[in-house]
């Protein structure tokens, strides 16, 4: 079969290959063939040699695909049934974590596409328990999203996201976008997109389609100010931060009103930052740090884009075949674009 592989460390230690297809085992029990395979901010970060991971392996983690065949005694899914996984598999579950809702920090877990094969492939084979069926509404480029949907929307719990709060969103990437879809699924009446002035060729107008009630580049608008005017001088309900930067995080701080809520959803990748940590303490904000997530609401992201009311495909900018992989990774890790989907498997 053709894969993905991660041959050695570094950057763009990566070729299209030829590989054995994998066998069913009791364990990794279902035999899936794979449709298509977004090009995550993790993959992206391998192929540049900036992720921490153990070469050689297949990448890719976010797919669509369907049941071939089954080991027997599977239940959960049959052959023809169309499926995406939560990547991180074979948590303990009875590791402290484990018992304490967080198995993506089971000592014993691997994600998929960098502790052990992935699916950026034409077949896989998977633990049943880890596996969701996907409603057939749903198409497949859209579909492979589910993952980052889920990690998006399980962190947008109703504590802090309320019907009728103005969110504000620093960023516009494909996280931004996708907490633009979350939020508005959970009955904010407003969400403001701010990013830079080169999102204003293709996520802009993205985020317009998704259904951003505004969009502001923070490099020739005064943010701040913008925020104060839309919300009568208040400051919004609702800041979530997907840059990992000074600016933004300072930014959102500023923003918030009295009482205001912030979920951080990106690192820094430095080992500290300047935040105007008293303006935060005046202003009583409630601060939420997400680095990763459970995967434990890939349903509830499937159903999202299932109801979502608005047309999902500006998300996916840089659709190809497996063969065309290196052009959609160099074009993505120059910036610009939202979401990678590559198609492995022929319409």
């Amino acid at each position: 079969m053709k894969a993905l592989y991660k041959y050695a460390p570094g950057a763009r230690a990566s070729r299209l290959e030829e590989h054995p297809a994998p066998q069913l085992t009791p364990r990794d029990n279902v035999f899936i063939r794979v449709s298509v395979c977004a090009v995550s901010a993790a993959d992206l970060q391998i192929y540049q040699g900036k992720f921490s991971s153990t070469p050689p392996f297949i990448m890719g983690h976010e797919f669509v695909g369907e049941v071939e065949s089954v080991f027997p005694g599977v239940t959960a899914v049959a052959p023809g049934d169309r499926v995406t996984v939560r990547p991180y598999l074979y948590a303990c579950g009875q590791c402290q974590s484990c018992r304490d809702g967080f198995p993506q920090y089971c000592e014993k877990k691997q994600f998929l596409g960098v502790d052990r094969d992935g699916a950026l492939a034409e077949y896989i084979t998977l633990p049943e328990e880890y596996l969701h069926k996907i409603p057939a509404s749903i198409p497949d480029n859209i579909a492979c999203l589910a993952a980052p949907m889920a990690a998006v929307a399980g962190e947008l719990s109703p504590g802090l996201l309320r019907p009728g709060d103005t969110v504000l969103i620093l960023g516009s990437g494909l996280t931004a976008l996708l907490a633009l879809v979350a939020a508005k699924a959970a009955g904010a009446q407003k969400v403001i997109i701010a990013g830079v002035t080169q999102d204003r060729p293709v996520r802009f107008p993205a985020a317009t389609a998704l259904g951003a009630d505004l969009v502001v580049d923070t490099l020739t608008q005064d943010l701040p100010a913008v925020i104060l005017e839309e919300t009568q001088g208040l400051g919004a309900h609702l800041a979530i931060e997907t840059t990992g930067t000074e600016a933004g995080v300072n930014n959102a701080i500023d923003c918030l009103r009295v009482g205001g809520r912030m979920a951080c959803l990106a690192q820094s990748q430095r080992e500290s930052i300047a935040a105007k940590w008293d303006t935060a303490m005046e202003k009583f904000l409630t601060l939420r740090f997400f680095h990763t997530s459970a995967y434990t609401e890939i349903d509830r992201a499937l159903k999202i884009l299932e109801e979502y009311p608005r047309e999902l495909k500006p998300l996916v900018t840089h659709p190809g075949r497996l063969e065309d992989w290196e052009r959609v990774f160099e074009t993505l890790s120059r910036g610009g674009g939202i979401a990678g989907v590559l198609r492995i498997r022929p319409l």
